[in-house]
């Protein structure tokens, strides 16, 4: 069946056309040639042979009908893939610039972390002297605390 499909579908449709119609005409002409004595053992011929194109025919014309029905429930099936597609590629898009905010955001919340500790460092600086009590300061508690939580 693979061969078929370099056959164009029209020609196809056309073949199967002419077989159920040779099928028709031959199975009357043979009906009307059999009346006739000098030519009645053809006429059962014809008629044989025409009733094998009217089945073979018949069956050809439900097949192409089947055919053409899925061919276009699969046309239908590609366009709405195509336009998943579409719909994918814009919902992608919309995912990794959130994705780009989010890291930029983690990215500048960390500096600012990192400025903050730095600037109380300067303050509890002095109170380090040695042997003295290192005390860690309730600033950097809250700082690593912040850190530590999930972006809002």
């Amino acid at each position: 069946m693979w061969m078929l499909s370099f056959i164009p579908d029209s020609l196809i449709a056309l073949i199967v056309h002419i077989i159920f119609a040779i099928g028709v005409i031959g199975f009357f002409v043979g009906s009307f040639a059999s009346k006739f004595p000098f030519i009645s053992a053809y006429g059962n011929i014809v008629k044989i042979v025409a009733g094998v194109l009217l089945v073979v025919g018949l069956y050809l014309e439900g097949g192409l009908g089947v055919e053409q029905e899925w061919r276009r429930k699969v046309a239908e099936m590609q366009a709405k893939v195509a336009i998943a597609e579409q719909q994918s590629a814009k919902e992608n898009v919309r995912i990794v610039e959130k994705i780009v905010k989010q890291t930029e955001y983690i990215k500048t919340r960390g500096e600012d972390i990192v400025k903050y500790v730095d600037r109380e460092v300067i303050k509890y600086d002095t109170k380090f002297a040695p042997g003295g009590q290192c005390e860690i300061p309730k600033e950097f508690i809250k700082a690593i605390n912040d850190a530590a939580e999930a972006p809002k």
